[in-house]
């Protein structure tokens, strides 16, 4: 019912709402005194004003409306987008009328989400089309089928602001933010490094130097190029396979706020490990998304742009846990993780 009702008021709604600017409210108040001076005086001179202002009011009114009318809206959004990023769309205006432009014209968004700044056009002429770039910006993930803009004008004297709302059925698909504090998760660091290393040490063939790092391992430090150079190389071999890296998502039992952090995290974490040239494989109870054998990185983060959460999905098995497969699990609780995976299990409504 509560959908309902949000339907019903907005068709509603009035497609063009009209707002009295100040100097309108003044206008209006000189228009009321005139009138009544010319009624009590009964000059004539004092109606010519009387009616040259009411006529200036009409005119206003109604060119104001034609400026507003024939309007068209074109909205391309960036090929790849993510939430809370702010990002360059392209904005298509035409003017379809034939003998009139429109002039002062102010697009903005109708809604929280999309344009991110009000863009200003002084003028369109009949017939012509105004191409430009705007900031846009969505909060959450998710796919967008309404997108709202606004068209609101002041033209020709100010007396009012007339806005026209525009709806536009474009898709678009907003991927979950990307984290920086996600990829500073302890067991993802660890994990990370794990891959690296082992990464490292497969292969036969001679790669480059490169210097020392910590997770290193020392069994690769070319101590000639180390002497030469007064600090610690390291042989870098090249590898014949990337490595395996699984992050598991648990879809049952979350809470809403939870399962966004998770899905954020997953996210962030997939596309840098997807950086760093390793292969990465998205398991949840729905699906297995392997980067890049199956999809691409862009198609995994287009299944966590819509994944939603599952209350009655049951806990992963402990037949599904490789030994040999790096593994990072997303869950709710711990009691739903297989044993094998406790020590990989991440639960974002634990306390840090």
């Amino acid at each position: 019912m509560r959908r309902f009702w949000q339907r019903l008021k907005k068709a509603l709604r009035p497609r063009i709402a009209q707002r009295i600017t100040r100097a309108g409210l003044w206008f209006t108040i000189t228009i009321l005194l005139t009138g009544v001076g010319a009624f009590l005086s009964a000059n004539n001179l004092i109606f010519l004003i009387l009616s040259a202002l009411l006529a200036t009011l009409v005119v206003s009114g109604n060119l104001n409306r034609l400026t507003l009318a024939g309007l068209e809206v074109e909205f391309e959004p960036p090929e790849h987008l993510f939430a809370q990023e702010t990002a360059s769309g392209r904005i298509v205006i035409r003017n379809t009328k034939s003998w009139f432009p429109s002039f002062a014209l102010r697009l903005s968004s109708a809604n929280d989400d999309g344009l991110r700044l009000p863009v200003f056009i002084p003028l369109i002429a009949p017939g012509d089309v105004v191409t430009f770039y705007g900031d846009v910006r969505f909060r959450r993930r998710g796919r967008y089928r309404e997108n709202g803009f606004e068209f609101s004008s002041r033209f020709p004297f100010g007396f009012a602001e007339r806005r026209a709302a525009v709806t536009l059925l474009a898709e678009v698909l907003v991927y979950p933010e990307l984290e920086e504090r996600c990829l500073n998760e302890p067991l993802f660091v660890e994990l990370l490094a794990e891959a690296e290393v082992r990464r490292q040490g497969r292969g036969t063939e001679f790669h480059q130097l490169r210097p020392y790092r910590f997770e290193d391992d020392a069994r690769h430090i070319d101590w000639r190029s180390s002497a030469r150079h007064g600090e610690m190389y390291l042989r870098e071999f090249a590898v014949e396979q990337m490595e395996d890296v699984e992050l598991w998502l648990d879809l049952g039992g979350w809470r809403l706020p939870e399962f966004e952090q998770a899905v954020r995290a997953v996210a962030s974490q997939s596309f840098e490990l997807n950086r760093r040239g390793l292969r990465v494989t998205l398991r949840t109870q729905e699906c297995d998304l392997a980067v890049p054998e199956q999809t691409d990185i862009y198609g995994l983060l287009k299944y966590l742009a819509l994944v939603e959460a599952e209350p009655l999905a049951r806990p992963f098995s402990e037949s599904g846990v490789s030994a040999a497969a790096q593994i990072l699990l997303y869950t709710p609780v711990r009691e739903r993780a297989p044993a094998a995976l406790l020590h990989r299990a991440i639960c974002p409504s634990e306390p840090a």
